[in-house]
């Protein structure tokens, strides 16, 4: 619908115009300083763009399921409703039902829908990142765009990328001081729980980040996350898989939902886990090594670290990267944000801040060539 363009092209577009602008911000970062890091104005106006561009381009793309999974079922349900005939909906998830029916019963076309539900997506990313930096918003703009799983939960998994974002959106409230903000953030929380009932788990992992305090214990607690799933990995799942709490979150322990064949692999996923881990260990040379973290940082961190550790425990059941996802949306986030904010590095920090943004973006184009959708 964008310009007619093809469906089957529209992931290699979207790499592309990624691979660009990350391009064309290491080139303007590699010859900065720490000071020019940290404290210069890398543009408002860009990041704007770039997330007006995405939200059209994703919002009005084609209506296929072939090229963007579930695309295919929420088009058939939503015409059925269109049509005043009454069609189950699965879960609990009553702030998109809601969203789907008032659409709907207003007789607009399901592109409108598509387009709606884009916004959601991308527009909480971009305010989350003007909150958490406003002199390098752009650059965790790009690195929240260009990670390996943007693209599948804008055009997939619309429900649970929609969710995600107004939780990345929540959590930059929970730091601050001010009774309003803590309203704020469990206004945006439940609207993030009722889109879509599996963030409790990021939520809780949240309030568990927000009030242990000592960075020690997420550090613990993501380490032992390793012993627990090497050793009771089965028994793990299984208990995941009995609690009736969630059904979705425990049909992705159960290979339910459409992803790619070859996330049907099985066994103690090492690939994920390394690429999971990055943030962790830059978090403890930023924390220990350093010395230096923010309450926001260690609460992006901890949100991050105790949810993929539930993760880590089950991460032998097929189609578990489903799960993982609600703890890799905070992945770019947990990744740029120390970069951007504190004095990490003391040396060519330009250089190495972009040389990590073009390996998350290499890392990105590397899955989809190996997948040919991820």
């Amino acid at each position: 619908m964008f310009g007619g363009i093809d469906a089957a092209l529209y992931n290699p577009l979207y790499l592309l115009l990624m691979a660009a602008v990350s391009v064309f911000l290491f080139v303007r970062l590699s010859p900065l300083g720490t000071d020019r890091v940290l404290d210069e104005d890398k543009g408002e106006w860009q990041g704007l763009i770039l997330t007006i561009i995405l939200v059209l381009f994703l919002g009005l793309r084609p209506l296929s399921g072939r090229y963007f999974g579930d695309m295919g079922s929420y088009n058939h349900m939503y015409k059925m409703i269109a049509s005043g005939m009454e069609t189950e909906m699965k879960g609990g998830d009553i702030l998109f039902t809601g969203i789907v029916y008032f659409l709907a019963r207003l007789s607009l076309p399901s592109w409108f829908f598509f387009l709606f539900m884009e916004i959601i997506y991308i527009v909480p990313i971009f305010l989350a990142c003007r909150r958490l930096s406003k002199e390098n918003q752009l650059i965790l703009i790009v690195f929240a765009f260009s990670a390996m799983s943007f693209f599948t939960y804008g055009t997939n998994g619309i429900r649970n990328g929609a969710a995600s974002s107004l939780f990345l959106l929540a959590i930059t409230y929970l730091p601050r001081k001010r009774p309003l903000d803590k309203v704020i953030f469990a206004f945006l929380a439940a609207c993030s729980f009722f889109m879509h009932a599996s963030m409790i788990l990021p939520i809780m992992a949240s309030l568990a980040a927000y009030f242990v305090r000592n960075p020690k214990a997420m550090f613990w607690f993501w380490g032992g996350s390793f012993v627990v799933s090497l050793f009771a990995g089965g028994l793990v799942s299984d208990i995941f898989s009995s609690w009736g709490f969630e059904e979705r979150l425990s049909s992705y322990v159960n290979a339910g939902g459409n992803v790619e064949e070859h996330m049907l692999k099985t066994g103690f996923r090492w690939d994920f886990l390394l690429y999971s881990s990055m943030p962790v260990l830059l978090g403890w040379f930023v924390i220990f090594k350093k010395r230096i973290y923010t309450r926001t940082y260690a609460l992006l961190l901890g949100t991050y670290m105790y949810a993929n550790a539930f993760w880590i425990m089950i991460i032998r059941a097929p189609y578990s990267n489903r799960f993982a996802y609600l703890s890799w949306f905070l992945y770019p986030i947990a990744l740029a944000y120390p970069m951007l904010v504190m004095p990490v590095w003391k040396k060519a920090p330009g250089l190495i801040i972009g040389t990590i943004m073009l390996g998350h973006m290499a890392f990105s184009i590397l899955m989809w060539y190996m997948t040919g959708r991820y």
